[in-house]
C-alpha cells in the first residue's frame, strides 16, 4: 500500500494556522458550560475547530473520547487531505454517510488507525492509552516523513506501573511520556486505561506546541559519512527550533562549505537534550561531538578543522577544547577556531552587525535592546564590554542584557527608562533564536522581556525581532575568519573555562574513601547544569556531597532519574543559598568514577531534567 503522507510543508501551515485560530478561540472563550472554569477550558477552547462539542453548549469533557473522535481530530489537524479515487471503506460499521467516514478511512489507509478487525472498525469504542500513544506516534511520524518515532531516553520505567505497558506498546508510550504528552495520573500511567475528551484535548495541544517550530525536512544535519581526508567541524549548542536552526547554524554550514572547498562540513552539538528533542519529535539525527569525532575517525579523516558558534570563550568552549585534546591522537592534525568574540576587532564587527540588523528602527526614539544568556563565568564580561563598544560607537540607544547573568532585564529596563525613549525593540544576542528567544524574550508569560517591558510603561510598544545572530552575513563571515585562522591546539593563546589543561589520569580502582570531608571536581554531562565547587563528606560507609552549582537556574534535586521524580512523593532535594547566594544541592554519592543519575527541576520551566554526575576520584583532596 502507498502511504499517502503528509507534506511537511502543509504540516507546518496547518498547524501554524490552527494555533492561531485556537489561540483566538482560547481568548474568546469555549461557550461549552461544562468546562468553564476548569483545568481543561483552554485546551478545549484551542482544538475547538478538531473535536466537536456534544450540543452547543456542552463539550462532554470527562466522557472517554471514542475511536471515532480520534481520527476526526487527528484528520483535522492533517488539512482533511482529499482521498484518493480509490479509497474504499472496508468497515461494516462506518456507514457511507457517517460523518467520520472519510476520516476513518484515511487513518485506515495511512496505518495510524486500523480496525478491530478486517471489517468492523468500533466507531463508538474507546481506546486505551497504550492504544493513543501509538496512534499519534504513527500519526506524528507521517507527518514528518518517517515511518515511528523513537525516543533515546527510557523515561517511561520510572512510573511503578511501566510493567503494565504491553510489549508492543512500550516503544510508543516512551516516546509519549518523553515528549510530555501523556503525563500520568496520580504518579500513574494506567495504560490499559482509557482517557477523556479533555485529556485529548490536552494530549493534541501538547504535541500542537511541540511540532510548531517548523519544517526539520529543510534542515542538513550534516551527519554522512564518506568525508575524505580533510573535516571541518562546526560546533554548535544546538536548537530544537526548525526554522531557526536552518537559517542560523545551518546558513553558517553552508557558508563554511562554500568558503572550504576542499574539506568536507560536518555537524556536531553540544547539547544532548536539544539532540534528543531534535530526533524525538522529527527522527532527524543529529550527531553530538563525541559521536561527530568517531564519525570522523571512522571516515579515516586525517585533517581535522574545528570551528565553534559559540559567542565566547567559556564552559563550552573549554569542554570543546577538553574533548578534542582527548581525542588527538585520532588525527595527524587537529585546528580549533576562535569563538564570535575573541578579541577587539571582534568586537567591533559584531557591533555594527549589531546596529546594521536593526537599522530600520534606529530613529532616535527607539531602544534597541539584546538579549544574550549570560553564565556565571567570567567569560561573560563580553556583555559588558558589547555594551561600551556600542556606547563608544555613539550606539546610545542599544542596550545589552542577559537572561542568566547581568546586565540584567531589570538593569536593561531602568535605562530605557531613563532614556525616555518611545518604543522598544528585541532582539537575540545570540547565535540561534531558540526557546531563549521565543519564550524567554518574546513569550507572552509575565516573566518575558516583552512582558517586563509592556508593564513598566511600554504596552503595545514593544517589537520582537525574533532573528538569531547566525541569520546576518557579517557574523558568519567573522566565523569563516576564524575558522580560516584556526590553530593547533594549545597554539590559541585563548584562556578557556574550565582550563582543559593537563594529562588525563589513569584508570584505577575505585578504593574506598576513608571517613573525612574532601573537595572533589565533579563532571556533568550538560553544559546547562555545571558543579562549580564540590565538598564530599564520607561517614561509616556513606558519602554525601555539597554541590555548588553555576546559577541558580534549578531548586530542586532528586537522586534518580527525571521520570522516577515526577512520580515521587518524597525523596526531593531544596537548595540551599550559601553565603555567596550560590545555590547548594545536599545529595548522597553512590561511588566516585560513575556516571550516576540525578534529576534537577528548572525554575523557569517547572519541569525536570536528567542530568548525569561523575566525582572524580583522583581529584579528592582531604581538608
Amino acid at each position: 500500500m502507498n502511504i499517502h503522507k503528509l507534506p511537511a510543508l502543509l504540516l507546518a501551515l496547518v498547524l501554524a494556522l490552527g494555533l492561531t485560530m485556537t489561540a483566538l478561540a482560547a481568548e474568546e472563550g469555549t461557550g461549552y458550560t461544562d468546562v468553564a472554569g476548569t483545568w481543561s477550558e483552554a485546551y478545549v477552547a484551542r482544538v475547538a475547530d478538531l473535536i466537536d462539542g456534544r450540543t452547543e453548549t456542552t463539550f462532554a469533557p470527562n466522557e472517554n473520547i471514542t475511536r471515532a473522535d480520534l481520527v476526526v481530530a487527528l484528520y483535522r489537524l492533517a488539512g482533511s487531505p482529499d482521498l484518493p479515487n480509490d479509497a474504499a471503506n472496508p468497515f461494516a460499521d462506518v456507514a457511507e454517510d457517517a460523518a467520520y467516514r472519510d476520516a476513518v478511512v484515511w487513518a485506515n489507509d495511512n496505518s495510524i488507525v486500523g480496525g478491530r478487525n478486517a471489517e468492523t472498525f468500533d466507531p463508538d469504542g474507546s481506546a486505551t492509552r497504550q492504544e493513543i500513544a501509538k496512534i499519534l506516534n504513527l500519526y506524528a511520524a507521517q507527518a514528518v516523513g518517517k515511518v515511528e518515532l523513537v525516543s533515546r531516553v527510557d523515561d517511561l520505567s520510572g512510573f511503578p506501573d511501566a510493567g503494565d505497558v504491553a510489549g508492543w506498546a512500550k516503544s510508543y508510550m516512551n516516546w509519549a511520556v518523553s515528549s510530555e504528552f501523556i503525563t500520568g495520573s496520580d504518579g500513574k500511567l494506567d495504560p490499559k486505561g482509557t482517557a477523556t475528551r479533555a485529556q485529548i484535548a490536552a494530549i493534541l495541544c501538547r504535541y500542537m506546541d511541540d511540532a510548531s517550530t517548523g519544517d526539520a525536512s529543510a534542515d542538513n544535519p550534516r551527519n554522512q559519512d564518506e568525508i575524505g581526508e580533510n573535516e571541518l567541524l562546526v560546533v554548535s549548542f544546538g536548537t530544537s527550533f526548525n526554522d531557526s536552526r536552518v537559517a542560523t547554524i545551518g546558513a553558517v554550514e553552508e557558508a563554511m562549505e562554500k568558503a572550504f572547498p576542499d574539506y568536507s562540513v560536518r555537524r556536531g552539538f553540544t547539547a544532548n537534550i536539544i539532540i534528543e528533542h531534535i530526533q524525538r519529535r522529527d527522527g532527524e539525527v543529529i550527531d553530538d561531538v563525541n559521536e561527530a569525532l568517531d564519525r570522523a575517525k571512522a571516515n579515516g579523516v586525517k585533517n581535522l578543522l574545528v570551528q565553534p558558534t559559540h559567542l565566547m570563550n567559556g564552559y563550552e568552549y573549554g569542554d570543546l577544547v577538553k574533548d578534542l585534546e582527548k581525542r588527538a591522537g585520532d588525527f595527524e592534525s587537529v585546528k580549533i577556531g576562535a569563538p564570535l568574540l575573541t578579541d577587539d576587532e571582534d568586537f567591533t564587527k559584531v557591533a555594527q552587525a549589531m546596529v546594521d540588523a536593526a537599522a530600520e528602527y534606529d530613529d532616535g526614539k527607539t531602544a534597541i535592546c539584546y538579549m544574550g544568556h549570560g553564565t556565571v563565568a567570567a567569560s561573560n564580561a563580553i556583555y559588558a564590554k558589547m555594551q561600551q563598544v556600542l556606547t563608544d560607537g555613539g550606539h546610545t540607544n542599544y542596550f545589552v542584557g542577559t537572561v542568566e547573568a547581568a546586565p540584567t532585564l531589570e538593569d536593561v529596563i531602568k535605562l530605557v527608562q531613563a532614556g525616555k525613549y518611545e518604543r522598544v525593540v528585541l532582539r537575540p544576542m545570540m547565535i540561534v533564536a531558540g526557546d531563549h528567544a521565543n519564550n524567554d524574550m518574546a513569550g507572552d508569560e509575565e516573566d518575558s522581556w516583552k512582558s517586563a517591558f509592556e508593564v513598566n510603561g511600554f504596552q503595545g510598544r514593544v517589537i520582537c525581532e525574533v532573528k538569531g545572530l547566525g541569520e546576518l552575513e557579517a557574523i558568519r563571515q567573522l566565523l569563516i575568519d576564524h575558522a580560516k585562522e584556526a590553530k593547533s591546539l594549545g597554539e590559541t593563546g585563548i584562556e578557556v573555562e574550565p582550563n582543559p589543561a593537563g594529562l588525563e589520569q589513569p584508570e584505577e580502582e575505585n578504593p574506598a574513601v576513608a571517613d573525612g570531608t574532601y573537595t572533589v571536581e565533579v563532571e556533568s554531562d550538560s553544559s546547562m547544569f555545571r558543579v562549580v565547587k564540590c565538598e564530599l563528606t564520607a561517614a561509616d560507609g556513606q558519602m554525601t556531597a555539597v554541590l555548588t552549582l553555576s546559577g541558580t537556574g534549578y531548586d530542586q534535586m532528586f537522586a534518580g532519574s527525571k521520570s522516577e521524580a515526577q512520580n515521587a512523593s518524597k525523596g526531593f532535594i531544596q537548595y540551599a543559598e550559601d553565603a555567596e547566594g550560590a545555590y547548594t544541592f545536599t545529595v548522597p554519592v553512590a561511588a566516585l568514577d560513575t556516571p550516576l543519575q540525578y534529576a534537577a527541576h528548572g525554575v523557569k520551566s517547572g519541569k525536570w531534567f536528567d542530568r548525569t554526575l561523575t566525582f572524580d576520584a583522583a581529584s579528592l583532596q582531604a581538608k
